[in-house]
């Protein structure tokens, strides 16, 4: 037996193990949505198409589990009638204002991208997780200002800013932050650099995707093509794991 005989055998032997350990990362349905066209490899645009799926994965599952709360069936829409029967019960032991019942009646209308006065699965993953969706930051951002703007200037300042209920804790990493978004250094934030402030975490889940993706062509990539085999995703499907897939996590509001 050859060198490339031997290296050929030793690669199924591994993909063959790591399939009888019961990984994720090598079974087929896996690696049909991370090797998106099918040509044999993941690049690393598929990489990071990946693992925004895995995100996207995780907050429709956590969805599924929200229908059945609400008591729909699979093609059934939430309205928010039904929505506010759940959240806003009439003994209400959460303490919800009506300040949010109608900021989330203003939410839910913005996720109607059909204007049909219901949500399907995926409007209520724009109302739910808002954060995750572009058209919906707006309405993120005026959430916050109207929580956070004590004097109603259209600004926040420091003291809005480490406010007891509403703001971070008042110090120095308070202060780091609060300059941090003061781009023009005024003292104040406006409602462009609130909104750069409070979508900061989105921006930065994009960045540790970019670097989780590099994390994983660094380790495995072993012929440094700059894509990965399936074979070699089978040498390490653990580090597919850590680095790229979401473990299910639970994305409700506290009163599930």
């Amino acid at each position: 037996m050859d060198v490339l005989q031997c290296y050929l055998l030793a690669a199924v032997l591994v993909f063959a193990a790591s399939l009888e350990a019961g990984h994720k990362a090598t079974s087929d349905e896996v690696w049909t949505r991370m090797d998106a066209d099918g040509d044999g490899f993941a690049t690393r645009d598929e990489l990071k198409s990946f693992t925004v799926g895995e995100r996207v994965r995780d907050l429709r599952k956590d969805t599924e589990k929200q229908w059945k709360y609400y008591e729909l069936g699979p093609g059934e829409k939430l309205t928010f009638e039904r929505y506010a029967k759940k959240v806003y019960p009439k003994e209400d032991k959460f303490g919800h204002s009506s300040k949010t019942k109608e900021q989330e009646r203003r939410r839910f209308h913005v996720s109607d991208a059909n204007n049909d006065g219901a949500l399907d699965k995926e409007e209520f993953m724009a109302f739910e997780y808002a954060e995750e969706y572009p058209h919906m930051h707006d309405i993120v951002m005026l959430e916050t200002m109207e929580d956070m703007d004590k004097n109603g200037d259209g600004v926040l300042n420091f003291a809005e800013f480490t406010d007891d209920e509403e703001g971070m804790e008042e110090g120095p990493e308070a202060e780091k932050i609060f300059k941090q978004f003061d781009k023009d250094g005024d003292g104040q934030l406006n409602r462009a650099e609130v909104k750069q402030w409070i979508l900061g975490p989105s921006s930065e889940a994009a960045q540790e995707d970019e670097d989780s993706v590099s994390i994983v062509l660094a380790n495995m990539d072993k012929d440094k093509d700059g894509k990965l085999s399936r074979e070699e995703i089978a040498a390490d499907p653990k580090m597919i794991e850590d680095q790229l897939m979401y473990e299910e996590e639970e994305y409700n509001h506290d009163e599930f």
